[in-house]
């Protein structure tokens, strides 16, 4: 008798189990652990001497090129991941430092109520006046900031010229969401509203999946992506001396077709010398 007890309860258990694992796999057939359980693989040392190139790059990511679609996949979009790595304590994966600027440790760090009140406005509106009928009063109006209006971001990296190992490829070093200043609901520019290291946030995007077009069994995690480059974008700043933009040089200021070709140029040159690097 004992033991036809401790067998239906055993039974009553294992189907908790797997109707608590079928939901959380939701209608998925089997369960997806593989990007759950990945762990960041570090990149390799780099010994100052083996440099024998090395060049600063600043690119734009805008996720309205098809490229670019599926990192806002609605299921798991990346505006949501970087904007709450930065200001929820409680993110999955812990959180990471939010900057101020690309100078990173040189510069300012954004604080939790900082971050909430950044990228919002306000503007003066008038209502009607409870107290007397027929009057309006000037009322400030306050609009609070979507990270889903989020369409470009920025990353920052080197290009090195690794002598030990003859290759020369990118290293992603920080990355910022760019958005949409508005003063009184009108747009006064673009600006980055912060900046955080790739290396502390690439824990959290190894564990979060992006959408694969080709195969859905071959998932793809937001650390796989920038890693590999499979994103498609456009330079806008080389390492200068006036630590400008491209699209404020003096040539450049009130002609966005220059500053686009020297993007390319800029492009250009990098395929050249790692081309000239090899004998054929």
């Amino acid at each position: 008798m004992i033991k036809r007890i401790l067998f239906v309860s055993s039974f009553i258990l294992g189907l908790t189990l797997c109707a608590s694992a079928q939901s959380e796999q939701e209608d998925w057939t089997y369960d997806k652990k593989a990007v759950n359980e990945r762990k960041v693989i570090p990149h390799r040392y780099t010994r100052e001497a083996n440099v024998k190139y090395h060049k600063r790059i600043h690119r734009i990511i805008d996720v309205r090129e098809k490229q670019n679609l599926p990192m806002h996949w609605p299921k798991n979009p990346f505006y949501d991941i970087i904007y709450n790595a930065a200001t929820k304590p409680d993110n999955k994966g812990g959180t990471v430092v939010a900057y101020t600027s690309d100078s990173l440790e040189n510069g300012g760090v954004y604080s939790e109520d900082d971050l909430k009140e950044r990228g919002g406005y306000e503007f003066v509106t008038q209502i009607p006046d409870p107290l007397y009928p027929g009057d309006y009063k000037d009322t400030v109006m306050i609009v609070e900031f979507e990270p889903s209006d989020l369409k470009k971001y920025r990353i920052m990296e080197d290009w090195i010229f690794d002598y030990n190992y003859s290759d020369f490829r990118a290293r992603i070093i920080a990355i910022a969401p760019i958005f949409e200043q508005k003063a009184s609901g009108v747009s006064v520019g673009e600006a980055a509203l912060f900046w955080v290291k790739m290396d502390e946030f690439r824990p959290i995007l190894v564990n979060h999946e992006i959408f694969n077009p080709y195969n859905d069994a071959a998932r793809l995690s937001f650390d796989d992506w920038f890693e590999m480059r499979m994103f498609s974008s456009y330079i806008v700043k080389e390492s200068n001396v006036w630590d400008y933009d491209i699209k404020y040089y003096e040539e450049n200021e009130d002609n966005p077709f220059a500053a686009l070709l020297k993007s390319e140029a800029i492009k250009n040159d990098l395929f050249i010398f790692e081309h000239d690097l090899w004998e054929y």
